[in-house]
């Protein structure tokens, strides 16, 4: 319909003059080029001229294209109506294509499917490559209220090369778009985001299609970034009060947004057959319907309702499947709500331990891209310059999740050690001890003050206590809530401390170079280290510390720490040219064995041990400089040992994260793995510094010998509550894990 496949160079070139059948003409360039543009008025305008010049019903069909776009059916129906007698060949196709468009939004979709599928063929046959398009998007949007996802995205794919074909690379923009959609709705949610990242970089308008901004603030919402969200539904209810466009979904947002910040209350006003809603008014058997079919999150909300009506038996069973769905589709709402559900429901110390790993967050690597990298330098030049940073912060997150995922939900494991488990649900903390086959349950009240406790008496110089831990030379803990502060490795003990059991790795000889990172005014202790232990020393660079940390076996950095409250992957380390965050840390593809941070507290443990880092060595608590100097040489005097390296700094707050176990190694020595028997031979980490008892593969014993010898756990003293009784041998791992339509598409892209 459209004069020229560029609105704005039809609008440009064409002037409404000569003839009356010439005037005529213009008019209906002009209106369609604005429509194109997502000017609704102003097309109205041409159109109702061109139809009082002439009467003739292509004017009625561009009305009846308008008042569709803008949500006015009736309207639209009307125009129809009067036009379709009056049309023939190519112009009664088009009419058919809207009427297929109505019944995507009015009727039952398979027949909307039916409709345009008969369209497609009259307009291929007349060769409209435009509306050809137009059919092709709606039967894309009727398959997708169908959920023939699979077909929907053909559909989109086929109107995207079509478009491309005739010039009109915004309308393929939005197909590409709507690709996205699709993916949204199959729950591919990183797909998704990068489709829509794609679509807008390659020309999408969302002045003129401010229903984009809907949906991406969909997706936002769904990836549980509600103030984001937020931010997005702002400019897009503008430009939609702008164009006199309404359009249902933003009202069901605004209320999705206000329910997950705790406010049911636009949800119940607003009502409706929207499951969220409808859950939130306590419509469980309602909702419950929907767990069998439909978009995955519509499905994932009916196990959840299912969980809620049901008994604890059954409750648990619907967890799991709606654990099960979110798997094998890579979605996270509303995973938490269900892990949470089941949580409640455990009574066992052996299903509170297995419910507990499931309900901590797991958060996916970043892509290791180009463009994320781009934004992380943009976001250190406006550190470095003072410059505002939520909008560049902003951009790091939407990438991240727009970027393929990189990471995996790991399974838990057993370390094999005694183990304790803190878990934060519904304003209490439970510890789940797990020693010698038998698991003990426990409700802690007092670990902020024995966090405080710990703390002062470690700056004070005196040994710290605690009855948080099991009676036992090495111990796994996996904290949560206030004992993420806890410098465990000051009660006497070796502990390694997990962000989850599925962070344990196996002992292994540590392989690969040493590296040293400093940051400003700290190069004298890398430098002092290096004459000690060999390796290399980087140039204080965020790229240069990042080449030297790919790969390494020891990674050793010296640099002030500042932890972000909000985003631990925020938090940073100062380098001469600016913070390196977690973002960075968690990019690399093969991250050190080992790390050591001499640092102020900097929250990036959690960032080298996701990123496949196996122990890291950090501080709770501000390190002074004086005293960093003589602990770092003893950390990487035992370092072939990270827990025994952190247990003997452990004055300073430090604490080993992740896996530096003495047991793991003397179990890969009983399994006829050669072990270095002497101090005089270098070990892979290159320390030769006589008075260690280092190996590549476990402890040299003091007898000299060559035989490992066996940790004891010992009994769960202090620890009160059920006991379960000890399991056989072959029982003793962890149970396994068990593995909508909202959103809108404009109907005439």
């Amino acid at each position: 319909m459209s004069a020229s496949a560029d609105p704005r160079a039809t609008i440009a070139a064409t002037e409404v003059r000569g003839t009356k059948a010439q005037r005529a003409d213009a008019l209906h360039d002009l209106s369609v080029a604005h429509v194109e543009l997502g000017h609704l008025d102003v097309a109205a305008r041409f159109a109702r001229r061109g139809l009082r010049l002439t009467g003739e019903a292509r004017f009625h069909l561009a009305l009846a294209w308008i008042d569709l776009d803008r949500g006015r059916r009736r309207q639209s129906l009307r125009h129809l109506d009067l036009a379709t007698p009056h049309l023939r060949g190519g112009e009664l196709a088009r009419a058919r294509c809207l009427r297929g468009l109505h019944l995507c939004q009015t009727a039952e979709p398979r027949l909307a499917v039916a409709e345009l599928t008969a369209v497609v063929r009259e307009l291929r046959r007349y060769g409209d490559e435009r509306w050809l398009a137009n059919a092709l998007i709606g039967r894309g949007i009727a398959r997708c209220n169908a959920t023939q996802l699979a077909r929907a995205e053909a559909d989109f794919a086929a109107a995207q090369t079509v478009l491309l074909a005739i010039g009109e690379q915004g309308r393929a923009a939005m197909c590409l778009h709507n690709r996205g959609f699709v993916a949204m709705l199959a729950g591919d949610l990183p797909l998704a985001l990068r489709r829509y990242e794609e679509a807008a970089k390659a020309g999408l308008d969302s002045a003129s299609r401010p229903e984009a901004l809907v949906d991406r603030a969909e997706a936002l919402l769904a990836a549980g970034l509600t103030a984001e969200a937020r931010r997005v539904l702002a400019p897009a209810l503008e430009l939609l009060r702008r164009c006199n466009r309404h359009v249902p979904e933003l009202a069901v947002l605004s209320a999705r947004c206000a329910l997950r910040d705790g406010d049911p209350g636009p949800a119940r006003a607003l009502g409706g057959s929207d499951p969220e809603f409808m859950l939130a008014a306590g419509q469980l058997d309602a909702v419950a319907a929907h767990r069998f079919r439909g978009p995955v999150r519509t499905r994932a909300l009916g196990w959840l309702a299912q969980a809620r009506r049901s008994d604890r038996r059954g409750a648990l069973a619907a967890c799991r499947a709606g654990l099960k769905l979110l798997d094998e589709h890579h979605g996270d709402w509303p995973r938490r709500a269900l892990t949470g559900h089941a949580l409640g429901l455990a009574r066992t110390a052996r299903e509170v331990l297995h419910w507990s790993e499931r309900h901590r967050a797991s958060t996916p690597l970043p892509p290791n891209e180009p463009e994320l990298a781009k934004a992380l330098t943009n976001l250190r030049r406006a550190r470095a310059f003072g410059l505002p940073l939520e909008a560049l912060e902003r951009d790091v997150r939407r990438l991240t999740l727009a970027g393929a995922q990189r990471g995996k939900r790991a399974a838990t494991a057993d370390p094999g050690l005694p183990l304790v488990s803190f878990i934060v649900h519904e304003g209490r903390m439970t510890a789940v001890t797990l020693v010698g086959g038998r698991a003990r349950m426990r409700e802690v009240r007092d670990a902020a003050d024995q966090v405080s406790t710990a703390r002062l008496a470690l700056r004070a110089g005196r040994t710290a206590t605690t009855d948080l831990l099991p009676e036992a030379d090495e111990v796994v803990v996996v904290p949560d809530g206030v004992l993420h502060d806890m410098p465990w490795a000051a009660f006497g003990r070796t502990v390694h401390v997990l962000p989850s059991l599925g962070h344990w790795r196996t002992g292994t000889p540590i392989g690969g170079h040493r590296v040293w990172v400093s940051g400003p005014k700290l190069r004298n202790e890398a430098k002092a280290l290096q004459r000690e232990h060999g390796g290399r020393v980087t140039a204080p660079t965020v790229e240069a510390a990042l080449a030297g940390l790919e790969g390494a076996g020891i990674a050793h950095i010296a640099a002030h720490g500042h932890v972000h409250p909000g985003n631990p992957l925020f938090s940073h380390l100062d380098l001469a040219d600016g913070p390196l965050y977690g973002y960075d840390i968690a990019r690399l593809e093969n991250p050190p064995e080992v790390v050591v941070l001499s640092a102020c507290e900097s929250g990036l443990a959690r960032a080298f041990l996701d990123a496949g880092t196996r122990a890291v060595i950090a501080s709770v608590l501000p390190v002074p400089d004086a005293r960093v100097g003589a602990a770092m040489a003893e950390v990487h005097r035992r370092i072939a040992h990270p827990a025994d390296a952190a247990r003997a700094v452990a004055h300073l707050g430090f604490s080993c994260y992740g896996t530096g176990t003495r047991v793991a190694a003397c179990s890969a020595a009983a399994n006829d793995v050669p072990v270095q028997r002497s101090w005089h031979v270098p070990t892979v980490a290159g320390t030769s510094t006589p008075g260690t008892t280092t190996s590549t593969h476990g402890p040299c014993p003091e007898n000299s010998s060559g035989v490992p010898t066996a940790v004891t756990a010992g009994s769960a003293a202090g620890h009160h509550g059920r006991a379960e009784p000890p399991l056989p041998a072959a029982a003793t791992t962890l149970p396994p894990q068990e593995a909508s339509t909202g959103g809108h598409v404009s109907s005439n892209e």
